[in-house]
């Protein structure tokens, strides 16, 4: 939190290629924290192997394009507009308790009305991105929320 390289949530976004965010947040990615290596480990060693087992014949070098920390405020950036995101697909962790921590927030997917809150830290989220799960974050309403995001293609 006090790393203080957070970003502004604007669509101008000097961190990522091409310097334009479509669907911007207040962020902070992994490289300014000197955490890309511990990142790609954890994609190596946990996700792609349960990506594997869950989708038989889909194998995945866990590449990321972005991996970053986003954090949700009621009175600062408490929900995210409905979107694709720009991968194959997506992990959210949730890196703080609800109720404890902050109330509200989680992912809907409106194509199919579901509602997803993270009950315990630590939880994982992995979905498709491109295409397929048009998505939006919803509100947090009290406290501070943080997720852990990345997008990862093959």
């Amino acid at each position: 939190e006090h790393y203080g390289q957070w970003s502004l949530g604007d669509n101008k976004d000097n961190r990522i290629q091409g310097g334009y965010e479509n669907v911007p947040t207040i962020d902070i990615h992994m490289n300014q924290i000197n955490f890309e290596r511990e990142w790609h480990k954890f994609l190596v060693e946990y996700i792609a192997p349960m990506t594997e087992k869950l989708y038989p014949g889909y194998y995945t070098r866990a590449q990321f394009d972005l991996a970053f920390v986003v954090r949700y405020k009621p009175d600062e950036q408490p929900s995210l507009m409905p979107h694709h995101d720009a991968s194959t697909f997506t992990i959210n962790i949730a890196l703080n308790r609800v109720g404890v921590d902050y109330e509200g927030g989680g992912c809907r997917f409106l194509r199919y009305n579901c509602s997803i809150r993270a009950p315990r830290k630590g939880w994982t989220l992995m979905h498709p991105g491109r295409l397929t799960h048009y998505h939006e974050g919803l509100p947090t309403t009290r406290g501070t929320r943080y997720i852990a995001v990345s997008f990862v293609d093959p």
